[in-house]
């Protein structure tokens, strides 16, 4: 079979098409060439392109930035085997929680506290900034790519209640807590 196919509309009028495995497939490639003649955009023959204007400085990155593996330079963790109502210090400077993996060994829910503070909170006392219910024998992880915000520092606890004043202790070493933070 060959490319291009006669339009029954009009003596000599033709259709561009490109001839695949015996089916006509509309032609539609992109074309560069002055006036009245057309070269295929290809690996041989490419799509001519200029710059207009100059990167700004400090934008060399352009396109696609995959992450490379590292062993420096990643998030720090934060353990804990047996977090409780004392009150603990992830990062006494401003920082940001990208995820956690929490487990609760207990046979009741468990309450994980995030604090925004710059030194290990007062559970009961110090107003949390986040509140995680983990379910009885259960795990519950989490990632922020962009992280959350702590301005003042990251402190942690845990309680066997949600509300912010409570300081009834989760079961003993039963919450076993890592925070991804930076």
């Amino acid at each position: 079979m060959s490319d291009n196919i006669t339009l029954p509309e009009g003596a000599g009028t033709l259709l561009a098409t490109d001839e695949i495995l015996g089916v006509h497939v509309l032609r539609a490639k992109l074309q560069t060439g002055a006036d009245g003649t057309a070269v295929d955009v290809s690996q041989n023959d490419p799509l001519p392109v200029s710059l207009v204007g100059s990167l700004p400085a400090g934008t060399n990155t352009v396109g696609a930035v995959n992450v490379k593996p590292a062993t420096a330079g990643g998030l720090s963790i934060y353990r804990n085997v047996g977090l409780s109502t004392t009150g603990q210090s992830v990062k006494s400077s401003a920082g940001q929680v990208f995820g956690w993996h929490l487990a609760n060994r207990s046979s009741t829910e468990a309450f994980v506290k995030l604090y925004d503070a710059a030194g290990a909170p007062t559970v009961g006392t110090t107003q949390p900034a986040l509140t995680l219910m983990v379910p009885a024998g259960q795990v519950v992880s989490a990632e922020h790519t962009n992280g959350i915000a702590f301005t003042n520092g990251i402190g942690i606890g845990a309680t066997a209640a949600a509300a912010d004043d409570n300081t009834s202790q989760p079961g003993a070493n039963t919450m076993i807590v890592n925070v991804f933070y930076k």
